[in-house]
């Protein structure tokens, strides 16, 4: 199993004003700083005395630091876990093997990140494609903001899938606020192992602190038995620090941005809800994702044409090159119906037009 556990952090940077940028914002976001290097005899000490510990760790460098010898530090590198050499355009011309510095602190994690969901990423891919190299789709569907009907988007498009004669699994990766079992009266779900067989072709599981541990192994498993995978996140606000963090509650949307192939996005259209989305369009502007991105306008009602609000957000949706816009019809009557019978639309109001806009969109995956 791979090894998700966040490592240490050492630092051999001789320009104390970036080695203090470096530290700081990467303890602010929990990761431990174990050593600071002062110069190039100081690091290889470090690796003599403590073996076990650079293996585990994360080294940044810039060739700044003082008696940097390139030939040398090749093998001083093969003891840490990662490297990365972080350097100004002047070192980068001297030394090919380091990157620009990052230009603020999104940027930095973010590449520090990135180095870490590869290591994860890449040994369930390889797996995913010797068992079964079509595989499963994967869709995350989150909400920029509160009450935006991800979830009632997230179990019924899982129910008109699995009327397509799809074998579908919907996951609820909603950490803060789980809403699948109690939408559908699915008693002790979250106590549940293995995902629970709910109607034909549909299970359901429910994340928890104590299955997230063996996360990886199970949605590893739902590659090869399942066809589609629906996993409800919740709202993701405040993206940049979630991406970062280290407690199992942000495993699941940690996840889904490096490995699901397509995150749809929920919103209000009103002006709250643009507020809400147009603050997180600006967190995914700066922060790399390989899913691609989906949005969808939902609890949307007939408005006129001169509506200059949706104009504005449609274009800065546009900025992020999705994979295209959607928009949702408001049904008040038939969402409290479904809430009320714990069931999907397609048992409660198989006529309503969010069911049959849903019933579209699932024709389509």
């Amino acid at each position: 199993m791979v090894n998700t556990a966040a490592p240490a952090i050492i630092t051999a940077i001789s320009d104390s004003s970036f080695e203090g940028f470096v530290s700081s914002n990467l303890h602010s976001q929990g990761w431990d700083i174990v050593a600071r290097a002062v110069d190039f005899a100081a690091l290889t000490k470090f690796t003599l005395q403590e073996p076990e510990l650079a293996k585990s760790s994360i080294l940044i460098y810039a060739p700044d630091l003082t008696g940097f010898d390139e030939l040398g530090f090749q093998e001083t590198r093969s003891k840490f876990r990662h490297v990365i050499g972080y350097g100004t355009d002047i070192e980068i011309a001297n030394y090919p093997s380091v990157t620009k510095r990052p230009i603020d602190a999104t940027d930095l994690v973010s590449q520090i990140r990135g180095i870490l969901r590869r290591e994860y990423r890449e040994p369930l891919i390889a797996t995913h494609k010797v068992v079964n190299p079509a595989g499963a789709k994967v869709i995350a569907i989150a909400s920029a903001g509160s009450a935006t009907g991800a979830t009632t988007l997230a179990l019924n498009l899982a129910m008109e899938s699995s009327l397509l004669d799809k074998r579908t699994l919907i996951i609820d990766g909603n950490t803060i606020e789980p809403a699948v079992a109690i939408s559908l009266d699915l008693r002790n779900l979250r106590a549940d192992q293995s995902a629970r067989l709910v109607s034909p072709l549909l299970w359901a599981y429910e994340l928890t602190e104590a299955k997230s541990a063996k996360f990886n192994e199970f949605i590893a498993s739902a590659y090869v038995n399942f066809d589609l995978v629906i996993i409800d996140l919740g709202s993701i606000s405040n993206l940049a620090n979630k991406l970062t963090d280290r407690r199992w509650s942000s495993r699941c949307l940690i996840w889904s941005s490096d490995n699901c192939d397509e995150i749809w996005i929920n919103s209000r259209p009103d002006e709250i809800g643009r507020f809400r989305l147009s603050r997180l369009i600006h967190e995914l502007s700066k922060t790399k994702i390989k899913a691609q991105l989906l949005f969808i306008a939902n609890l949307e009602s007939p408005r006129r044409r001169s509506d200059q609000g949706a104009h504005e957000i449609a274009a800065e949706i546009d900025q992020l090159n999705p994979l295209k816009r959607l928009t949702l019809p408001r049904d008040n009557r038939a969402v409290a119906a479904s809430a009320a019978g714990y069931a999907s639309l397609s048992e409660i109001s198989p006529k309503s037009m969010l069911r049959k806009a849903i019933v579209r969109i699932a024709s389509e995956l």
